[in-house]
């Protein structure tokens, strides 16, 4: 009797375990390789979209997820890797700055031209475009 309980008990952590480990699994989204990042909602909508390399970014430029991923309460960014990815419209209004949230242009330019100007002046890259728009921007046809 003491052995089924022992084994019961066993069989039990053993199933927790493994309802615990295919819930994570399930839940964890892998991000695209490339996204485009539109400019619908600009005013005026001059520049074409950029498309991004988020495998490259992460993988091989091994920048940090927080680097562009955010939720701010008082000031700091509470966002952690695995919590949910909020697309940037939710919170950057395409057409005017809120606050002391930015558009959604300025973060994007903000946020990445930063990040590549200061790869450059640190010598670590020099093919992160930062000068000119058609760097980033396909010429609109």
């Amino acid at each position: 009797m003491r052995m089924i309980k022992k084994f019961t008990a066993l069989l039990m952590i053993l199933l927790t375990g493994l309802f615990v480990y295919c819930v994570n699994d399930l839940s964890a989204v892998d991000p695209p390789e490339d996204m485009m990042i539109e400019n619908e909602g600009y005013k005026p909508d001059r520049k074409s979209p950029v498309i991004f390399s988020h495998l490259n970014h992460a993988e091989d430029y091994e920048v940090s997820c927080m680097q562009c991923h955010h939720e701010f309460e008082d000031g700091e960014n509470v966002w952690q890797e695995g919590d949910p990815v909020n697309k940037c419209v939710e919170c950057h209004s395409p057409v005017e700055n809120q606050g002391a949230v930015k558009k959604l242009s300025i973060a994007f330019h903000k946020n990445c031209k930063t990040c590549h100007r200061n790869l450059a002046r640190a010598g670590i890259s020099k093919d992160a475009p930062y000068k000119k728009c058609t760097d980033c921007h396909e010429k609109k046809s």
